[in-house]
């Protein structure tokens, strides 16, 4: 037996009199945006993005690292650098912050000495962060690398200890 429910559809419809306009105009109100064609294309043809002066620094994204949803940004997209350079860079920097920090501590934990070196010795490994404000790039790689490192290590001690 082939039993279908009847759902009455449902609609958002508003009826006007034909003697007045309806207020704010149908324009106003739609979602649809309209752009420039030419505009569009010209960016896409360039590959990069319009009025980068090179001698201006790359400020840090505005909100939080890794929370996109929470107006925040995830690096590899702030970035915008290729597959292997992100990957190069982010192993690279994993490597100078397992010789310059305390790996059993989060980022904004580490003491100010640790910090300033780990930086100097980002910069110097890989001359591409400091197209960026305070080298933030290599500061948020090493943010997010202490923070699972912390977690992880916190889980397999406690792994440890209920068995």
């Amino acid at each position: 037996m082939d039993y279908r429910p009847y759902y009455p559809p449902i609609t958002l419809r508003k009826t006007f009199n034909k003697d007045r306009t309806p207020s704010p105009s149908a324009s106003e109100i739609t979602l649809r945006r309209v752009f420039d064609f030419e505009v569009v294309h010209s960016v896409e043809k360039d590959n990069e993005p319009p009025n980068l002066d090179p001698n201006i620094l790359v400020p840090r994204p505005r909100g939080p690292l890794s929370k996109p949803n929470h107006g925040g940004y995830t690096l590899r997209h702030a970035l915008g650098w290729d597959d292997k350079t992100y990957k190069e860079v982010q192993e690279g920097l994993h490597g100078v912050c397992d010789k310059y920090l305390d790996t059993s501590t989060t980022f904004p934990k580490q003491t100010s000495n640790a910090v300033s070196k780990f930086l100097q010795a980002a910069r110097e490994q890989f001359p591409i962060l400091g197209k960026y404000v305070d080298l933030w790039p290599a500061g948020d790689f090493a943010t997010m690398y202490l923070k699972n490192k912390v977690g992880s290590d916190r889980a397999k001690t406690r792994v440890r200890t209920d068995k």
